[in-house]
C-alpha cells in the first residue's frame, strides 16, 4: 500500500513543477511582449522606410531625413539644457525637504510630507494653466500686480520661455526626487551624524559632510531617474515652449507624428537614439557606483534620532511651506478662479466672472464621453494592473528560479523609458502585427496596457516591499496540508496583501486619470481620456474649457490620493520607522 502512496505524492510533485514552471514561463512572456519586444520592434522599425500597406523596404532614409532637419539640433540641445538646470535644482530642493522631513524636529512634517506626496500626482497642465494665469505677459496678475505698482512699461516676467518651462516643472521634478530618496534617509543610521555633531559640526555641515556622502546611491539614482522623467515631459513644452519656439525632442516627435501622412520613421529613428542615451546613462550610473560601498544598516542595528534644530525648527518649517504655498497651492487656487472667467485672463472685464464654463462642459457629449473613458481607463489600470503585479512581485520574492534578476530588470526597464516612447513602441507593436492586433489599436484596453507597462516598476516595487514584510509561516503550512500554489497564492497571500494591492490600484487610478504621454499616440477621437481632451482645449485656445478639466482632474486626484496615503499610512507604506 506504500507504494500507491507513493506514485501519488511524486505525481502530485510533478504537477506542482509543471504548473510552477508555465507560470514563470507566462510571467517571461507576458513581460517579455510588454517591455522587450516593443522596444526592439522600436529599434527595429526606425530602420523601415516604407509606410503601413506598402512593400517593405529598409534602409537609412528616416535616420538621414530625421537628423538632416536643420532644427533638431537646437531641440536635442534644449532638451538636455532643461533636464539638467530643473534636475540639479529640485535635487537641492529634495534632499533639503528629504532632511527636514526625516532627520530634524520640524513641527507639521507630516503636513509637509503629504503636501510633496500629493505634488508627485498632480498633472502637470492645470498647473500650467494656473502659472499662465499668472506670468503671462499679456494678462498675467503677478505682471498686472508688478507693472502697476512699480510703474514698469513692459512684464518683468514671462512664462513662455525656457525659465517659465524649469519653473512649472518645480513641484513635480522636487516631488519624485523627494519621494524616491526619502526612505534612504529614513533609514540610515544615525551614528556618523551623532560623531560629527560631536566633534563641533553644525546641522548644515553635517548634512552636507555626512549625510549626502553616504546617501549618494539614493541621490544618485533619484536624480538619473529624475531626468529620464524630464526627458519625456510633452504637455509643458507644448504649452509653453511652442508660443516661444522652444522644441524638445518629445515635441520634435509629436511635431512628425502629426504630419499627413504620418512621419513614423523620422519619429522612431529620433526615438532610438533616445533610448541609445538613457540605456548609456543607466550603464554610466551603475558603473559609477558598482565598486563603492555605502552600507547605511548593519547588523548591530542603528541609531535614527531626529536633530533638535530649536529655534530654526520654525525657518525649516517656513520655508517648507513657501514653497508648497507658491509651487502648488498658488496655481491651484488661480485655476479655480479660471473656470469662472468669461474670457481666459482678463479680469478688467466689467463682469469677469461667468458658470457658463461648467454648465457648458457638462452639457458637453465630447465632456462626458471622455470623462466615462478616463473611469474606464482607470478602473482597468487599477485593477488588472495591482492583481498583475502581485503575481510578479510574488514570483520575485517567494520563487527561486533561473532567471530571476531577467525578470526583474524586465519589469524595472519601463522606468527608464519615457512614456512617449512607450507609446509610440507600442504603435508599432500594434500597427505592424498584422490583423490580429491591429483593431486593438486606438481601444480602451491598448491603453491600459501602455499605462500598466509604465507603472509596473513602481507598482511591483510597492507591492514587493509589502511582501517583504510578511512572514512565509502561512503559506509553508498551506502547502504542507497539501494545498496547491495557486489556491495558497489566492487564499493566503492574496488577502494578506489586500490593503498595499488597494494602494497600488489607487495609484494606478491616478496615473490613468492624469497620463499624457503614454497614450497620446494611441488613443482615437472615441476613446480619448479627458486629459487629452484637456490638451486638446489648450492647444486650441479653449483654455476656459481646459480649467474646467483641469480642476475636475485635479479634484479626482486629491480624493484619490487621500484614499491611498490613508491605506499606505495603515499598513506601513509610507516607509515609517
Amino acid at each position: 500500500m506504500a507504494r500507491p502512496a507513493i506514485l501519488y505524492q511524486n505525481q502530485t510533485w510533478m504537477l506542482r513543477i509543471s504548473g510552477r514552471f508555465l507560470v514563470l514561463l507566462s510571467l517571461f512572456v507576458v513581460i517579455g511582449f510588454m517591455t522587450a519586444y516593443p522596444i526592439g520592434r522600436l529599434i527595429i522599425n526606425s530602420f523601415l522606410e516604407s509606410h503601413l500597406g506598402e512593400p517593405t523596404a529598409w534602409g537609412l532614409g528616416s535616420w538621414q531625413a530625421a537628423f538632416n532637419d536643420p532644427s533638431l539640433a537646437k531641440a536635442l540641445g534644449n532638451t538636455f539644457f532643461l533636464g539638467i538646470a530643473r534636475t540639479v535644482i529640485s535635487s537641492v530642493l529634495a534632499i533639503y525637504f528629504a532632511w527636514v522631513v526625516t532627520r530634524t524636529n520640524t513641527p507639521y512634517k507630516g503636513l509637509v510630507e503629504f503636501m510633496l506626496w500629493l505634488g508627485f500626482f498632480l498633472p502637470f497642465l492645470p498647473i500650467t494653466i494656473g502659472w499662465i494665469l499668472l506670468l503671462d505677459p499679456n494678462y498675467g496678475l503677478v505682471n498686472k500686480f508688478l507693472m502697476n505698482n512699480f510703474n514698469l512699461s513692459s512684464a518683468p516676467l514671462n512664462i513662455y520661455s525656457y525659465g517659465g518651462i524649469i519653473w512649472a516643472h518645480l513641484a513635480f521634478s522636487t516631488s519624485i526626487r523627494f519621494l524616491l530618496i526619502t526612505p534612504a534617509f529614513r533609514a540610515m543610521d544615525a551614528t556618523l551624524e551623532e560623531a560629527a555633531r560631536t566633534l563641533g559640526s553644525d546641522s548644515f555641515g553635517v548634512l552636507r559632510k555626512v549625510t549626502v556622502p553616504i546617501l549618494l546611491p539614493a541621490i544618485l539614482a533619484a536624480t538619473s531617474l529624475g531626468f529620464i522623467k524630464s526627458l519625456e515631459s510633452i504637455e509643458i513644452e507644448l504649452l509653453l515652449g511652442a508660443p516661444a519656439g522652444i522644441y524638445v525632442y518629445s515635441t520634435k516627435i509629436w511635431e512628425y507624428l502629426r504630419w499627413e501622412p504620418p512621419l513614423y520613421g523620422q519619429a522612431t529613428a529620433l526615438s532610438s537614439l533616445f533610448l541609445v542615451v538613457i540605456l548609456l546613462m543607466v550603464w554610466g550610473q551603475r558603473a559609477l557606483l558598482g565598486q563603492r560601498e555605502f552600507t547605511t544598516i548593519s547588523g548591530r542595528g542603528y541609531l535614527a534620532r531626529a536633530t533638535d534644530l530649536g529655534h530654526w525648527r520654525w525657518v525649516n518649517f517656513s520655508s517648507c511651506a513657501l514653497f508648497i504655498v507658491i509651487m502648488i497651492v498658488l496655481p491651484l487656487t488661480v485655476l479655480i478662479m479660471g473656470t469662472f472667467m468669461r474670457i481666459f485672463g482678463y479680469f478688467d472685464l466689467a463682469n469677469p466672472w461667468t458658470l457658463q464654463n461648467w454648465t457648458q462642459a457638462f452639457d458637453d457629449p465630447i465632456f462626458l464621453r471622455s470623462l466615462r473613458n478616463t473611469v474606464l481607463l482607470g478602473v482597468g489600470v487599477a485593477v488588472v494592473g495591482a492583481l498583475f503585479y502581485a503575481v510578479v512581485s510574488y514570483a520575485l520574492i517567494r520563487m527561486r528560479f533561473f532567471g530571476r534578476g531577467v525578470l526583474d530588470f524586465l519589469s524595472w526597464l519601463p522606468w527608464a523609458l519615457p512614456g512617449v516612447l512607450i507609446g509610440l513602441a507600442l504603435l508599432w507593436v500594434f500597427l505592424g502585427s498584422g490583423p490580429l492586433l491591429r483593431p486593438l489599436y486606438g481601444t480602451l484596453p491598448l491603453m491600459v496596457l501602455a499605462i500598466i507597462i509604465g507603472s509596473m516598476p513602481l507598482g511591483v516595487q510597492m507591492l514587493k516591499a509589502a511582501m517583504q514584510q510578511m512572514g512565509n509561516e502561512l503559506e509553508e503550512s498551506s502547502r504542507v496540508l497539501g494545498a496547491s500554489g495557486l489556491y495558497t497564492f489566492r487564499r493566503i497571500v492574496m488577502p494578506l496583501l489586500r490593503p498595499a494591492i488597494m494602494v497600488v490600484g489607487l495609484v494606478g487610478f491616478i496615473t490613468a486619470v492624469r497620463e499624457i504621454p503614454t497614450v497620446m499616440f494611441l488613443s482615437s477621437f472615441s476613446s480619448r481620456p479627458i486629459s487629452l481632451l484637456m490638451l486638446d482645449y489648450l492647444v486650441g485656445g479653449r483654455k476656459e474649457q481646459a480649467s474646467v478639466i483641469g480642476v475636475f482632474i485635479v479634484v479626482l486626484i486629491i480624493v484619490a490620493a487621500l484614499i491611498g496615503r490613508k491605506l499606505g499610512m495603515t499598513m506601513g507604506l509610507s516607509d515609517r520607522k
